[in-house]
């Protein structure tokens, strides 16, 4: 049984947060396009994971995955690896004390940015793939 509402209602806000990131990267702001594209990965996530009535909790990517794969879903290894890369975005990209020295946004640049966004990418068609099946 799945509950495509509530599916989508998560799902349209991946897609949000991935938008946002886009936006961030065009006015070069780095550190928070990279935040957004892994609140859009977590958001997918978490959209497969109400849709099929697992209730998900929690912000770590890692956790989250270990539930989708607890829900029978198979993550293939350059999910698995987006997801980490991802999960390791939440503090850093925000929070100037998860650094030794300087603000968070120093230590991001484009490239960052791009990456994380192909990286959300990658795991919102992974889930929407996954849906695709439940249908």
């Amino acid at each position: 049984m799945v509950d495509a509402q509530e599916y989508q209602r998560w799902r349209v806000e991946a897609s949000r947060a991935l938008r946002s990131a886009e936006l961030q990267t065009a006015d070069s702001l780095f550190n928070w396009a990279c935040f957004s594209a892994e609140q859009g990965a977590q958001l997918a996530l978490k959209a497969l994971l109400h849709g099929v009535g697992a209730g998900p909790w929690g912000h770590d990517l890692e956790q989250l995955a270990a539930k989708a794969r607890a829900q029978g879903f198979s993550l293939p290894e350059q999910i698995a690896d987006a997801l980490r890369r991802l999960g390791r975005l939440y503090i850093a990209s925000r929070y100037p004390d998860a650094h030794a020295a300087g603000d968070a946004a120093s230590h991001f640049g484009r490239s960052d940015a791009d990456a994380a966004q192909r990286d959300a990418q990658d795991v919102l068609e992974w889930v929407d793939a996954q849906w695709r099946e439940l249908q």
